[in-house]
C-alpha cells in the first residue's frame, strides 16, 4: 500500500469517527429534551434547570455546518444517512424550541412526537 493509499484510509476513518460523534451528540441532545418533556410537561420546559433546550441548540447549531459539510461530501451511504437523520433531529429541536418561545403547545406536542419516534433509545 503506497503512502497516499494510507493516508486517504486514515482521513477516511477520522471522518468516520467525526460523523458518528456529531449523529451521539445530536441524539444525546434530543434524549436529554425528550426526557425534560416527559418530566417537566410543556409548561415546565421554560423553567428547567441548565441545560435546556435553548442552551443545548446554541451548543449543537454549531454541529449545523458540519452536519451540511458530511451531506455535501461524497460519502458512503450509511454516513451520509446519520447525518441526513442528525440534521432532521436537530430541525425538530428547533421546532420544539420555537413552539415553547411562542407558547405553541400543538406545535410542541407534534414535535416532541417527531423526535421520540425519531430518537434512538
Amino acid at each position: 500500500m503506497m503512502i497516499d493509499e494510507q493516508a486517504l484510509l486514515i482521513n477516511d476513518a477520522a471522518i468516520k469517527v467525526r460523523i458518528n460523534k456529531v449523529w451521539e451528540e445530536v441524539f444525546e441532545a434530543s434524549g436529554v429534551v425528550i426526557t425534560q418533556a416527559k418530566k417537566f410537561g410543556f409548561l415546565g420546559m421554560a423553567i428547567i434547570p441548565n441545560p435546556n433546550i435553548h442552551q443545548m441548540l446554541v451548543t449543537i447549531r454549531l454541529l449545523d455546518s458540519q452536519i451540511d459539510t458530511f451531506i455535501a461530501d461524497d460519502l458512503e451511504y450509511e454516513e451520509k444517512r446519520l447525518m441526513l437523520n442528525a440534521k432532521k433531529q436537530l430541525t425538530k429541536m428547533e421546532v420544539v424550541a420555537a413552539a415553547l418561545k411562542e407558547n405553541n403547545r400543538g406545535d410542541f406536542d407534534a414535535a416532541m412526537k417527531e423526535m421520540e419516534t425519531q430518537a434512538a433509545f
